[in-house]
């Protein structure tokens, strides 16, 4: 080794030992880098120090790109060269250098074009891509990197990569504002695999998911996803993703009216981006941090962490982020009374919308200018074409045009004639169904009245009075009492369930899997050796009526619990489909159950859940899971 590289070698490792760990990880890869005795294996395993460029300050990820790319040279190894040019940009990126990112990125892809075939490591240089242009708001251009990433993916059967181009898609619409398109993608890159393992070391993705339903007001199932993100990222010393996860816990917090536990977390974060570097989410923190001191009581914290943000935004010319950093700095003013410099700081986010309005829209007008220059000069071509052609090409064309006109206007009459004769037969059955459900609805009313008054009240009673009886008796009875309580309780949980559906005209599947994911929840304090997880793939929201949303819920639960007491199980997954058709299905990987017809002498659990399905016209059937446990499957008779 060159006695150069050799003193870089040195100053890295030691280096590494005068700073804050990142990882595990990466300190055992740091060791492995320094004993390496061949050059070959100094340079796999820079490589693979590099790759976990998530967890490290883009400063360090370049000096390891650097070092790789000179070992790359020296061995005239070209993949090996443009691997840590992909690494390159990536640290660029990371620092919020994004043309000189882009840069890298466009001479490594030549490369793989012209001179060396790495289908994946492409794939990784356009995703890479996708990266800069969201962070230069060029959604686009990202979304069709995305696309690109999938395709190879595909071909080469890499599974990571396919999850990656469809969670950059669902990113690019993410910061589009366009909520369902990217819960879509992002719930499409989660049905990518059956690999758990895979997935939970991508924990961003799990991260992103739990945006879109705080964004889409389901709270329930953003906390269900961004607790999977964070225990994930944790487990497996993903930094850039623990540091996203908080700070979407933070702002999921803010929104449930849980401030408190906000400000630890956004503290957390932001020592994080510290560590790994990143300074447009750095900016981002801190600016929510800013307006979290705002309205909750600390400006002088707020004006701090305002300014803070501002300076970085600066340095690293960070125009988008300077917005909600004065934004921010502003309420923390008007928070402590001081007007003269609120009065500033507004004056600053007018000029910093005037210029980048002016920006803007001569870039548009520049666009607008060259597109219709373009039209003009294709306009003038056809012109004197058709100035050269002969008048009987003209009539030819009048008489085609007329025909043309003829056909279209005849097929326009006949779908309008079509659709009227459609809404006559939609509305013919809208009234036949409202007949229907008038008729029910006094029935589900009455019902779910005599429940909540008659029922209700005993059940309450009977838990009142064990409590009486616990508190007088000696410890010889108290068991049988506790017993007597709890079935008292049970009672008016199952009541509480009942009613909630009952007192509903409609309920959507989204509503029925979120209070499954609650009910859940409880079981797990019951079954902790038990890994219970739902799956939604909800593309259409259906809605059932009260009593078939009842018999649905009713099933799931003595489905789900049938498997934790019976099948001797590790896992149980529910999977929830809706777009077309709709399925529901419950697997576990326990004992088993036989295909055989379900009988009334087979248990009255299994033979109220077949009851329940052909009252609420549906089918339901069991089968052997594979390789193990069984499989209950729920879909309708018609949709």
């Amino acid at each position: 080794m060159k006695p150069v590289t050799h003193i870089v070698f040195c100053l890295l490792f030691l280096f590494s030992f005068h700073v804050k760990a990142q990882t595990k990880i990466i300190d055992n890869l740091k060791r492995d880098i320094y004993a390496a005795k061949r050059e070959a294996q100094k340079l796999k395993t820079v490589l693979q120090l590099c790759d976990q460029g998530y967890s490290l300050h883009p400063d360090t990820l370049m000096a390891w790109a650097n070092t790789a790319f000179e070992l790359a040279q020296r061995a005239n190894n070209k993949n090996a060269e443009a691997a840590a040019m992909f690494h390159q940009s990536s640290a660029l990126t990371n620092k919020a250098l994004l043309d000189s990112a882009l840069n890298i990125a466009k001479k490594c892809e030549e490369i793989l074009t012209n001179e060396i075939d790495d289908p994946l490591l492409y794939a990784n240089v356009l995703n890479q891509k996708g990266r800069c242009y969201v962070r230069m708001s060029q959604y686009n251009d990202a979304i069709e990197m995305g696309y690109a990433t999938i395709s190879l993916a595909e071909k080469n059967k890499d599974v990571l990569l396919q999850v990656k181009g469809k969670t950059l898609i669902g990113w690019a619409y993410l910061e589009m504002g366009q909520q369902q398109q990217a819960i879509n993608w992002h719930l499409n890159a989660l049905r990518t695999t059956n690999d758990s393992i895979l997935l939970q070391k991508y924990a961003i993705l799990f991260a992103n998911i739990a945006t879109n339903y705080n964004n889409l007001g389901k709270k329930d199932s953003s906390y269900y996803y961004i607790d999977k993100a964070i225990a994930y990222a944790r487990k497996y010393e993903n930094l850039f993703a623990l540091s996203n996860s908080l700070a979407i816990a933070s702002a999921i917090n803010v929104g449930a009216g849980k401030p408190e536990r906000s400000e630890a977390l956004l503290k957390e974060v932001v020592e994080i981006r510290k560590l790994i570097g990143d300074p447009f989410y750095t900016a981002s923190d801190l600016a929510q941090l800013g307006y979290y001191y705002a309205h909750y009581g600390q400006p002088e914290k707020g004006v701090a962490a305002s300014m803070e943000g501002i300076e970085l935004a600066k340095k690293y010319k960070l125009d988008t982020k300077l917005f909600f950093l004065c934004e921010a700095l502003a309420h923390n003013y008007r928070a402590m009374g001081k007007i003269e410099e609120y009065g500033q700081v507004l004056e600053s986010i007018i000029r910093l919308k005037d210029s980048v309005y002016a920006t803007n829209t001569s870039g548009d007008l520049a666009k607008l200018s060259a597109k219709y220059e373009q039209q003009k000069k294709e306009t003038s071509d056809i012109q004197r074409r058709l100035e050269r052609t002969y008048w009987l090409s003209g009539i030819g064309a009048i008489i085609l045009l007329g025909g043309l006109l003829w056909y279209v206007n005849y097929k326009n009459i006949k779908r309008k004639q079509e659709q009227k004769m459609a809404m006559a037969l939609m509305e013919e059955k809208r009234i036949s169904e409202k007949a229907v459900l008038v008729a029910q609805e006094g029935e589900r009313k009455r019902i779910a009245a005599d429940l909540h008054d008659n029922l209700g009240a005993y059940a309450a009673a009977i838990s009142s009075n064990v409590d009486n009886i616990t508190a007088r008796e000696n410890g010889m009875v108290n068991d049988v009492y506790e017993e007597l309580k709890n079935n008292a309780q049970s009672i008016v949980s199952q009541l509480n369930d009942t009613i909630w559906i009952l007192t509903k005209e409609k309920l959507a599947l989204t509503s029925i899997s979120d209070r499954l994911k609650v009910f859940i929840q409880k079981l797990n304090r019951s079954y902790p050796q038990v890994q219970i997880d739902v799956k939604e793939k909800i593309q259409t929201d259906r809605t059932l009526a009260p009593m078939q949303a009842l018999h649905l819920f009713k099933i799931l639960q003595e489905g789900i619990i049938n498997a934790l007491r019976h099948s001797h199980c590790t896992k149980v997954v529910i999977a929830i489909e809706s777009s077309a058709n709709w399925s529901i299905t419950i697997e576990d990987n326990g004992t088993g159950i036989s295909e055989k017809p379900v009988s009334k002498t087979g248990g009255n659990g299994l033979y109220n859940m077949q009851n329940r399905s052909r009252d609420a016209g549906w089918y339901i059937t069991w089968k052997q899971n594979d390789p193990a446990g069984t499989k209950v499957i729920i879909t309708p008779t018609t949709n």
